[in-house]
């Protein structure tokens, strides 16, 4: 009779478990695909530019690159599928600028959150403190949004 308690409980705990991980999925999917409506019924458009999607591991990593030509999809996968308990700085690179112009997210759980803005000749810090993924997320999608969208929203010095 225990053995049955024993294996009944533990099906059940696997099937809550799956179903959270599958209602989290889909709630992702569904979050991205209402960004894109109200984007489209909102009649906002991108600016038209390239921008190059890098991952640092570690002070002084490897630099990975993720993608040359970065959208909210990949954005979005990147950033959650990244261990924030260890330190990483998320970058996005303008390719259609004159000169170098990056905005990146970096950071660890433990020693804090940022972003910063670095171009060739300077290199400035959000003012405000992050304090999660989806702040350093709703950043990285401001700036793939257009320039003045994510200048008009969040203050650097």
């Amino acid at each position: 009779m225990n053995t049955y308690l024993i294996i009944g409980s533990l099906a059940l705990l696997g099937l809550i478990t799956l179903s959270s991980f599958y209602t989290k999925r889909k709630s992702l999917t569904r979050d991205i695909e209402r960004s894109k409506t109200e984007e489209a019924h909102s009649g906002f458009r991108q600016e038209q530019r390239t921008l190059k999607l890098t991952v640092t591991k570690g002070f002084g990593g490897d630099e990975k690159t993720i993608s040359e030509n970065a959208n909210l999809e990949v954005i979005v996968e990147t950033m959650q599928s990244i261990n924030w308990n260890n330190f990483h700085i998320v970058q996005l690179e303008d390719l259609s600028s004159k000169g170098f112009k990056a905005l990146h997210v970096s950071g660890s759980f433990e020693d804090g959150l940022a972003s910063g803005l670095v171009t060739d000749d300077d290199h400035i810090l959000l003012v405000k403190k992050i304090k999660t993924v989806d702040q350093m997320t709703e950043i990285l999608l401001d700036f793939l949004k257009g320039e003045k969208v994510w200048q008009d929203k969040y203050k650097y010095k």
